[in-house]
């Protein structure tokens, strides 16, 4: 081109236009008023989403919705009424995650959320059963049954979900240590 130059020809094919007041900014380009004001609407969103049985797209609304919350609390101090009004906002958003997370079978993420809702509120029962749900999943049965115990002992209209929850993992660990002794057995016989 640079020997013979050509005219150069563009083809443009339009795919979609976007009204301006159908563009909607992304959580970067708000102010800390407009991010505020779109976390209930993604919670919202992700409850939605939920009820329909969308656990990804519930879990990427309610983790955008975390995200602004997260990125707000930044400009407080903890301890703060401004960040204590934000936690109270976060701590929800927190648990419905970690039972999305918890539906897709994804535990680690739900330990770690459901950590962060009892470090600010140990008495949660709801962090405290999906904690041990998820540590049954992840195969830490002695701390999936101290949580067990201890959501009943908070909540004792699960004494009886407990218990059964409880009595579930004994069986577990029963018929790993079975299968565990068979395994040692033919390797050494």
């Amino acid at each position: 081109l640079m020997k013979s130059p050509e005219d150069l020809e563009f083809i443009f094919e339009l795919l979609h236009v976007e009204q301006p007041e159908d563009y909607e900014k992304e959580g970067w380009q708000m102010d800390a008023d407009e991010k505020l004001s779109s976390v209930p609407t993604l919670k919202s969103e992700g409850n939605t989403l939920f009820g329909a049985r969308d656990y990804t797209g519930a879990s990427e609304k309610y983790t955008a919705a975390l995200g602004r919350l997260e990125q707000l609390m930044l400009r407080e101090k903890p301890g703060d009424e401004e960040w204590d009004e934000l936690l109270d906002l976060k701590i929800p958003l927190l648990l419905n995650l970690a039972q999305c997370r918890l539906n897709l079978s994804d535990y680690y993420p739900v330990i770690e959320h459901c950590d962060e809702v009892l470090k600010h509120d140990p008495k949660n029962v709801k962090a405290l059963f999906r904690r041990a749900k998820a540590n049954v999943g992840a195969w830490n049965p002695g701390q999936a049954k101290t949580d067990f115990q201890a959501a009943m002992d908070l909540d004792t209209s699960l004494v009886n979900t407990c218990k059964k929850e409880i009595l579930a993992v004994e069986k577990l660990e029963q018929n790993k240590n079975s299968a565990d002794k068979e395994k040692m057995t033919k390797l050494f016989s």
